[in-house]
Order: C-alpha cells, then sequence, then structure tokens
C-alpha cells in the first residue's frame, strides 16, 4: 500500500461507480487514511452502471476507474467480465483470507440476500411458513417487491426460481394438502409467480418496499437483505429466514477495475481499502459489516447472528440465466403486464 500510494499522488481524482450509497462513507475514511488523495463517488443503479461502462468504452473514455455493482442477474458478467471491460484486482495478502467462490474472474466484495421481510410491527413473528401462503386474497396489495426488470437482484431471485418448480411444486402439497394442477406447459413456479402477482405492488426499489413495510402499508415485502440495518434505526422489519420451499437467494457483489482506467493506482489503492487492508479491520470495511450484510473474509466478523448457509436461499445459476435470459425476460415483462 505504501508503493500503491505514493504513486497515486501523481494520479488524478478516483472516480468510483458503485451501486451502494454506503462507499461515501469509505471515501471520506479514505481520503482522511491517504492525504492527497480524492475519490469521486457516483451512485447508479446496476443496469445504468453497466451503460454506462459500455459508453465510456464505445467512446474511449477512460472515465471510470473501480466499479462496485450486483454481479448476479448475468448482465454483469456477460456485458462487462466476458468482454474484459472490467477486471478483478486482489492483493495475494489480502486474498489468502477470501472466503471459497468470492475470488476467480470477479472478486467478491460482499454477499447479501434478496430476501422476505415482514412487518415486524404488525407481528410479533412472521405469519406464514408457506411461500404459497402469500397467494391468500388477504395479502392483497400488502406484499411489496422491487420491479425485477428494474433490480437486478430481484431478477436474480424471480428468474433463478422458475428452476425450482419441483420445490414449488412439493412446497403446495404441504400447504394445500393436495396435489398442484398446471395450466398448459407452465410449471409449479410459473403458476406460483402468475399467482402470488396478483397480490403483489412492484416498486422502483428497495428503499420503496422498507418505507411500505414501515409505514404500515406493507405485510410482507422482498428486497435486498441489507435493508435489515435500518431495524435499528427503528424501522418495523424483521427477516424471515426460515420458510417452505425459500425465502429468497444469495446475491453479491463484485469489486472491480476498468479496463485501461487511468488512476490504476489509486484504484488498485482503493480495493485495498474497501475489503479490509491485509488483517481486515481497515476502516474502508466497517461500512459494510451491519446486519444483512455478510463477510467475503474469514478473518471478519459481519452484523449477523445467523449465517448465509442457515437461511432458505436458492443460488442462482448465474450461466442459465445467461443463455436463457431472453425466455425469463418475456415471462416477467407478461407477469408484470398483467398486475398494471
Amino acid at each position: 500500500p505504501e508503493e500503491l500510494y505514493e504513486k497515486a499522488l501523481q494520479e488524478d481524482v478516483l472516480i468510483v461507480y458503485t451501486v451502494s450509497t454506503r462507499v461515501a462513507q469509505s471515501k471520506d475514511s479514505f481520503e482522511t487514511a491517504y492525504p492527497g488523495l480524492s475519490v469521486e463517488v457516483r451512485d447508479l443503479r446496476s443496469p445504468n452502471l453497466i451503460e454506462a461502462v459500455e459508453e465510456n468504452a464505445r467512446n474511449g473514455s477512460s472515465e471510470c476507474d473501480v466499479v462496485l455493482c450486483n454481479d448476479n442477474s448475468g448482465d454483469f458478467k456477460s456485458r462487462l467480465v466476458d468482454t474484459g471491460l472490467v477486471l478483478p484486482y486482489l492483493p495475494s495478502d489480502i486474498e489468502t483470507h477470501m472466503k471459497e467462490g468470492t475470488t476467480g474472474e470477479m472478486v467478491t466484495f460482499l454477499s447479501e440476500a434478496e430476501l422476505l421481510l415482514y412487518n415486524s410491527a404488525r407481528y410479533e413473528r412472521c405469519p406464514v411458513d408457506n411461500l404459497w401462503a402469500l397467494t391468500d386474497p388477504v395479502y392483497k396489495g400488502r406484499i411489496f417487491m422491487p420491479n425485477p426488470l428494474r433490480s437486478f437482484s430481484t431478477y436474480a431471485f424471480c428468474a433463478s426460481s422458475l428452476d425450482h418448480s419441483a420445490q414449488f411444486e412439493a412446497a403446495y402439497e404441504a400447504y394445500a394438502g393436495d396435489k398442484l394442477k398446471l395450466e398448459g406447459t407452465e410449471n409449479a413456479a410459473e403458476h406460483f409467480w402468475k399467482k402470488v402477482s396478483e397480490n403483489i405492488i412492484f416498486t422502483n426499489s428497495s428503499d420503496e418496499v422498507t418505507e411500505a413495510l414501515n409505514d404500515g402499508k406493507a405485510d410482507f415485502g422482498w428486497c435486498v437483505s441489507s435493508k435489515l440495518r435500518l431495524a435499528s434505526v427503528g424501522y418495523s422489519l424483521a427477516p424471515v429466514y426460515k420458510l417452505t420451499p425459500f425465502s429468497g437467494c444469495r446475491t453479491s457483489y463484485a469489486v472491480m477495475m476498468t479496463n485501461g482506467c487511468k488512476n490504476e493506482n489509486s484504484a488498485k489503492l482503493f480495493i485495498r481499502f474497501l475489503l479490509g487492508e491485509k488483517d481486515g479491520q481497515g476502516a474502508g470495511l466497517r461500512p459494510f459489516t451491519t446486519a444483512g450484510t455478510w463477510s467475503v473474509r474469514d478473518d471478519v466478523t459481519d452484523g449477523n447472528e445467523v449465517p448465509l448457509s442457515e437461511i432458505d436461499l436458492i443460488v442462482p445459476d448465474q450461466q442459465r440465466l445467461i443463455d436463457e435470459k431472453e425466455k425469463r425476460v418475456s415471462f416477467w415483462t407478461d407477469i408484470l403486464k398483467g398486475n398494471r
């Protein structure tokens, strides 16, 4: 880091594209730790971030140096990683502490989940133990979810769930005491989403979901698990960790350098800082050790009593999402049309 810092002092302002607003806290502590260096943070939604990096590449611009983006929908991998527009950087003294599956062509910065939450002011504990219960008309207009075609993490869950028809079918039988009757060529997962979407209000973001839970407009809401940190400031929301057949899906966020970035040393130094430096105690990682965000390092304690491995979550098959994107987007486009 000392050598990187010396070289970084000769560079320009570091530009970071991020989907996490908490990077602004890391920016402030970075500039304090490394006097003379400046960071400009640009908050973007994942689709817009990817488009911005692609546009820079088309224009021959090296404006962006570091990206932090949701990497589960397949778009990040297919459009930025596989095309070489972004590159991994991971120092060896940090790599030795990274958990299995978090390194390689992409460097995972943090792990989260797209998770079902419930209104903790209305219910002392979650009133359902099976996903099919959410299709009950009593919950019409009481379930909120980000539009899966606008949110990468929600899309990863909704699109990946279509691969779990057998689990949906078994869950229905456990819920209803009878076998599920399907229509035409649909599978059980498709049938579930057609039914439950009648009860869902689709929003633009997870922020709107948490506000609806807190305001009492929603009984349930799917959103990114990092929003659980709002419970510590009084929001009326609680996680559903156990649910038949599952409560959501694992999600993660990659931190990468852009290919040809003009502030390479600053970018490497900032990535080191975000990952907690050699000992994991660096200030850059601290904003991300809150409830609902799970550490990718084996030497860092996060803010969760329950590990990801003990939550009922599916894991997206990223390559399948890439290969079958047109089919899955078409299905969800039809669902959303029917919800209007």
